[in-house]
């Protein structure tokens, strides 16, 4: 499998810029020589027209104008780092309400062969609702990508967090492109992770990786402060590339709410996380 259209999504309007996706998603495009897609999202609350709350109605618009100028500067300027760096890009901004705004972001990135987000922000609720949205209805590989991230400073070390499962043999799948160039390939397991059913362990994964031509090594880790944190950490402290695992999630009340694991990766991963759902 090869990367030939990659789509970066962003909301406008709450908090700082995710710099990390944006710089990583220009830099993936130009080494894969790779289209990209820029969707600027800009949150549209609608005015609902009342007697006697015209201030309502006033700061509303203000808001909604506010979203609309920031995405609009944020997508120009998308736009400029990528011909700087050669890239071919196309830059849309979206402005919508919430739930069809998702929605729409959320289609737009099944026609790409994979999705690229900024990692959740705790005081910026809308950037978790993107990560969210492109993990559970996209049906393509999601790269969730924190700010802060060097790939200068990172080793050539691509992790996979492996438990066994369907959805993380689904990620491998999805990761094919980055560990065909990986130099290394450590497969890492969480021991007594009383989430993984029919565990296959990861020495029975490693035969297939190594057909990929990369060096592959198996390591086990002990079940302490969670799954989640436990792989975390350990992405951290051989300053890994990308950490590849599958995305979980639960029905509850008719919606799909995340896991425990994938929620833990998504707020404290300071590596760049592929997910498939």
């Amino acid at each position: 499998m090869s990367i030939k259209t990659v789509l970066l999504a962003l909301v406008a309007g709450d908090g700082e810029r995710p710099s990390g996706a944006i710089n990583y998603a220009i830099s993936l495009a130009a080494d894969h020589k790779a289209h990209l897609s820029v969707v600027v999202g800009a949150i549209k609350v609608p005015v609902v027209v009342y007697s006697g709350v015209a201030e309502v109605q006033a700061i509303v618009t203000d808001d909604n104008d506010f979203r609309g100028r920031d995405a609009d500067e944020l997508a120009e300027s998308i736009g400029r780092s990528a011909q700087i760096n050669g890239v071919a890009a196309a830059v849309e901004v979206v402005s919508d309400a919430i739930d069809p705004l998702f929605s729409r972001i959320g289609k737009r990135a099944r026609l790409h062969d994979l999705a690229i987000c900024g990692r959740p922000r705790t005081a910026d609720i809308w950037s978790t609702e993107l990560a969210e949205t492109l993990l559970l209805s996209s049906g393509r590989p999601v790269i969730v990508v924190p700010d802060g991230f060097d790939p200068e400073r990172a080793s050539n070390t691509v992790i996979v967090a492996w438990d066994g499962s369907a959805v993380a043999a689904r990620a491998v799948g999805g990761a094919t492109p980055f560990i065909d160039r990986a130099g290394q390939v450590e497969i890492v397991s969480v021991l007594g992770d009383r989430h993984a059913e029919d565990r296959i362990a990861g020495a029975a994964l490693a035969p297939m990786l190594a057909h990929h031509g990369v060096k592959v090594s198996v390591t086990d880790l002990p079940y302490t402060r969670g799954t989640g944190k436990a792989i975390a950490d350990h992405a951290a402290s051989v300053r890994a590339q990308m950490v590849v695992m599958g995305g979980y999630a639960h029905s509850r009340l008719r919606q799909m709410v995340l896991g425990g694991t994938t929620t833990t990766m998504l707020q404290y991963s300071s590596v760049p996380v592929l997910m498939s759902h």
